[in-house]
């Protein structure tokens, strides 16, 4: 004899919106921004800038002259032992400045891991932190001129696939980026990957220093 059961198909948001109902579970909405602000240098804002450094015309730039060295600095929230990619556009006016990083806002923190920087084109620049917190930006001396636009700099994987960390205890729900909710899949656009200790968003096209990307988190 056979018998045949009638199961209805288990939508599992539905599932989790009873049990948020019902105060099973909490979920809080995460921001997954690179970085850096203002990496687009549409204002003269969020970064610190010393003599021959300016902000104009949508681009960061470091003028030559007697005096104008120093950095173009930002505090950014590094974690130790991380892997980040800095992306950005440069134009060689002549002489080469550096990007750099380290623990202080200073042109010699800077030298504790720098990257001289010739030709004119886009620039990527791997950056692995020993340290929590710190500082990153561009260095020169009076003689070193240049021009940066469009940086971004973004948590990445091994393969240098960028990354969103959802904090320890929290997992993935939905995503949205720009306001559009996202499809999970490795075919569609994002993968949600579990280490064993954090989940994180993997982005199937790496986001740009202006794409806004909110996880909806549930508490694991």
């Amino acid at each position: 004899m056979t018998i045949y059961i009638e199961k209805p198909a288990v939508n599992l948001r539905e599932e989790l919106a009873s049990l948020r109902n019902q105060g099973g579970y909490q979920e809080q909405q995460f921001w997954m921004d690179g970085l850096v602000t203002n990496g687009t240098f549409d204002a003269d804002t969020d970064w610190t800038l010393e003599n021959g450094w300016s902000i104009a015309g949508g681009v960061l730039s470091k003028a030559s002259g007697s005096g104008n060295g120093r950095v173009a600095v930002q505090a950014v929230n590094f974690g130790a032992g991380r892997k980040y990619i800095a992306k950005f556009d440069y134009t060689d006016q002549g002489s080469d400045i550096a990007f750099g990083y380290g623990t202080l806002a200073t042109s010699s923190g800077l030298l504790q891991n720098n990257t001289a920087l010739t030709g004119t084109g886009p620039k990527t620049i791997s950056v692995t932190p020993s340290f929590s917190g710190g500082f990153l930006g561009f260095r020169g001396n009076d003689t070193w001129v240049g021009q940066v636009d469009n940086l971004s700099v973004f948590e990445v994987d091994a393969n240098d696939d960028v990354i969103h960390t959802l904090p320890k205890g929290w997992k993935p729900k939905d995503v949205y980026e720009n306001g559009l909710l996202q499809r999970e899949g490795s075919a569609h656009d994002y993968e949600v990957v579990y280490d064993g200790f954090d989940y994180y968003v993997k982005p199937a096209v790496a986001p740009s220093n202006t794409t806004q990307t909110c996880v909806i988190g549930v508490k694991a």
